[in-house]
């Protein structure tokens, strides 16, 4: 699937970033917000000051930018990107605008390890995310 959001052959990740922020018409601080990191973290990944990012960061970006972390990964490293199995969140658990658990990406999980609901996938669910 080649959406806008797909990056674009040896794309770093400062354009990557600047790319799909104005393309989902948000401003820096917007995202940065959405993310949960620091107001200038944004600028300083957009400006190429930052090129590793950690976790927590990683995780906010993708949620905000309504991309699968993968995404991220591959631009980081400057590989191209693989399929990507989507987002995988409990419907029962999972707050809006709150990071996803990694037990429910876990390549065999089927079920919510803590509530038993039938785990959802989707790679589309983060772009609401953004917009609330």
């Amino acid at each position: 699937m080649n959406t806008f959001k797909t990056p674009q052959p040896s794309e770093s990740l400062s354009s990557y970033v600047s790319r799909i922020r104005k393309k989902l018409n948000l401003t820096q601080f917007e995202l940065a917000d959405a993310a949960g990191i620091h107001g200038r973290s944004v600028g300083k990944i957009e400006r190429g000051l930052t090129v590793k990012i950690n976790r927590r960061t990683l995780q906010g970006l993708a949620i905000a930018l309504g991309v699968p972390q993968e995404y991220l990964s591959a631009v980081i490293k400057g590989e191209e990107v693989s399929q990507v199995r989507g987002v995988k969140f409990c419907p029962q658990c999972w707050n809006p605008g709150a990071a996803v658990d990694r037990m429910w990406s876990h390549v065999k999980a089927k079920f919510c390890y803590l509530c038993g609901t039938p785990i959802r996938a989707t790679a589309r669910i983060a772009v609401s995310w953004c917009c609330l």
